[in-house]
């Protein structure tokens, strides 16, 4: 079996890099493009390079990664060696791809492992956790814990373990294991609890403190893991029970905190304390956002965008802001919230939101920004007042930050009012008691409502991709089946990020189901019931546009050839054999010739209009360098 050349595999991800580099300039450039023709030349630009990257991409992969990641090719401790160190540079650079990160370290982590090489086992491991960490669904977050917690694991070898490079991985990976997005219930507080009761003791040993005392504060590092664990415990919705809360109050909120120095607290410690004594019952849920509010505004600085961040750590400010936002958002969705100005309240913190996220620029990897800003918008909606506003700030802050998905939402959005005005002529009562429409005379009455509901469910249809955009956004190779898997979630995804708002019971139906096959065999999520859903008739619509839409793309699908609408699409869509499709839709499209013209002219010779308008509304004008990071705790 042959083995990898070691010099192709730096040249190979030294030239990926470079590519991933180009491709956001060129984005950038499109972006900021002063008029038409300048955008039309910067999109063909676009389109060709992206085109030729990705022949390049497949033709290096099918020699370099694809055989290696299968077992076709052998490894020996030079070449594994060699792929560690440019997967290390890459994440150092906050670059982290599925493909050449992911998948590649699972392969070497085997291959250590079986030459008994420990601590290359433990570094390829905890890098490992790290790129899954940095996605921002509740699916990669677990294999990152796994990660970390096997090698917090090896806390009984650290002692023995001749680098400090490993020994520090330790340390860094219980730090991780304690941390977690949202816990579930008391059970899983309780079993942080016990892994920053052991963290303690491992950093009290003496040995260790001998060791490696003088390359790392121990006692500050237990003060911000302290913390991290604090954040853990409190941001769930779930209440903690009377054990939690005393541990926490006897434990980790610091001696000395009161209402009157609150303002002079670091966020986690001021939230923590509000929502312990809220808990606890020690003050009225308005006394608490009241609280909270003072905080906000009493630390509220401005970012600064442009400042590039010389240390992988995470921006003080940005993250001090976002937990107060969160917080204040979270208590004003309580029922019992009494305040005559919450209403005030609610939109002055919205407007902020908006303002953070609309001007963020777009980074390299944009797992921890979309991980806070899904929570945000989760939060935020739970208390919006307006389902009209909370669809702008859905369309202007989430889709905003993921152009091909706010580009796809709004051409599905205008085949799908296509398709539903010649439903409504042709075949109105397929709309019968929804929405109101109690007879067929109110259809036609309803139509301009129909044709806006039908559009608002295309444009929130794919809202789940949020959860994953470095994958949706991968235009330079094909997708791994991890990446394919994921993708497959985001219906999921979408209906747990609108879970409990107003808007939920409204579009959950669209959004869920929009990948399920006409019969309800095919397609997914097994779990959803489309075929007895009342709601079918809008998701037949949707999964129908969004196929035509898919399919037809010749400007943002850059590696895929599209088919044209008539003949070949159309038929495809008549010959369904899967019962894919809503075959009473089709048929209805098919046969009228003002339907198939307007389908085919905005699939067609209008799409580069409609993009570019897209552009011009939602995407441009903005001060977008995609070398400025806000970055995260990524390599310490």
């Amino acid at each position: 079996m042959a083995v990898l050349e070691r010099g192709l595999i730096t040249e190979f991800y030294d030239q990926y890099r470079a590519n991933q580099d180009r491709a956001r300039d060129i984005e950038a450039g499109l972006v900021k493009a002063s008029d038409r023709s300048s955008w039309v030349e910067k999109l063909a630009e676009k389109s060709d390079f992206l085109r030729s990257t990705y022949v390049y991409n497949e033709q290096k992969l099918s020699m370099l990664i694809y055989p290696f990641i299968r077992g076709e090719k052998e490894l020996d401790v030079e070449t594994a060696d060699e792929f560690y160190k440019n997967i290390h540079a890459m994440m150092a650079e906050v670059e982290n791809d599925s493909l050449l990160t992911t998948e590649v370290l699972i392969r070497l982590r085997d291959f250590y492992k079986k030459e008994g090489l420990e601590e290359k086992f433990l570094l390829t491991t905890y890098l490992l956790g790290l790129s899954y960490n940095d996605k921002s669904n509740d699916i990669s977050i677990e294999k990152a814990r796994d990660c970390f917690e096997e090698v917090a694991g090896m806390s009984d070898r650290y002692c023995d373990l001749v680098l400090w490079e490993s020994r520090r991985r330790i340390i860094m990976s219980t730090y991780y294991s304690i941390e977690d997005k949202d816990l579930k219930n008391n059970e899983e507080r309780l079993e942080r609890i016990v892994h920053y009761e052991n963290f303690k003791k491992f950093l009290s040993r003496e040995d260790v403190r001998v060791m490696d005392g003088d390359k790392i504060d121990f006692d500050q590092l237990l003060q911000v893991t302290r913390e991290v664990l604090m954040w853990s415990l409190i941001r769930s919705d779930s209440a903690p029970n009377r054990a939690v809360l005393e541990y926490m109050t006897r434990e980790l909120l610091p001696d000395g905190i009161t209402r009157d120095n609150l303002n002079e607290q670091t966020a986690v410690n001021a939230v923590a304390y509000v929502w312990c004594n809220l808990y606890a019952h020690n003050i009225p849920s308005d006394t608490a956002a009241i609280m909270l509010f003072r905080y906000y505004e009493a630390n509220d600085v401005e970012l600064n965008y442009k400042e590039v961040l010389n240390s992988h750590v995470s921006n003080d400010a940005y993250q001090k802001k976002i937990t107060c936002m969160q917080e204040c958002f979270r208590i004003l969705a309580l029922p019992d919230i009494t305040l005559e100005n919450r209403e005030s309240l609610f939109y002055k913190l919205a407007e902020e939101f908006r303002k953070i996220y609309s001007s963020m620029p777009h980074l390299a990897s944009n797992g921890f920004i979309n991980d806070d800003l899904c929570r945000t918008v989760r939060l935020m909606l739970r208390t919006a007042y307006d389902e009209e506003e909370s669809l702008e700030y859905i369309q202007e802050v989430i889709l905003n930050r993921n152009s091909m998905t706010l580009i796809h939402s709004i051409m599905v959005g205008k085949i799908a009012m296509i398709i539903t005005d010649a439903l409504i002529d042709k075949n109105p009562d397929m709309f019968l008691e929804l929405l109101g429409t109690r007879d067929i005379h109110l259809v036609k009455n309803r139509r301009q409502y129909l044709l806006n509901y039908i559009d608002r469910c295309a444009h929130l249809h794919d809202i789940g991709k949020a959860y994953i955009s470095d994958v949706i956004n991968q235009q330079t190779r094909k997708l791994t089946d991890e990446e394919r898997f994921l993708i497959k979630q985001h219906p999921t995804f979408g209906a747990e990020l609108l879970a409990g708002t107003k808007i939920s019971e409204k579009y959950n139906s669209v959004i869920e189901g929009h990948h399920k096959s006409y019969d309800g065999r095919g397609g997914y999520p097994a779990s959803f019931d489309n075929v007895h859903d009342r709601m079918k008739i809008f998701i037949d619509i949707i999964t129908i546009a969004d196929c035509i839409d898919a399919a037809t793309d010749t400007l943002g699908r850059n590696y895929t050839k599209s088919k044209t609408w008539l003949p070949a699409l159309a038929d495809e869509l008549e010959s369904d054999e899967t019962m894919r499709y809503n075959q009473e839709i089709v048929n209805v499209i098919k046969n009228d010739e003002e339907t198939c013209n307007s389908i085919s002219y905005i699939t067609d010779a209008g799409r580069t209009d409609i993009y570019y308008d897209i552009y011009r509304k939602y995407i441009s004008d903005k001060d977008d360098n995609p070398g400025i990071l806000i970055e995260q705790v990524m390599i310490k």
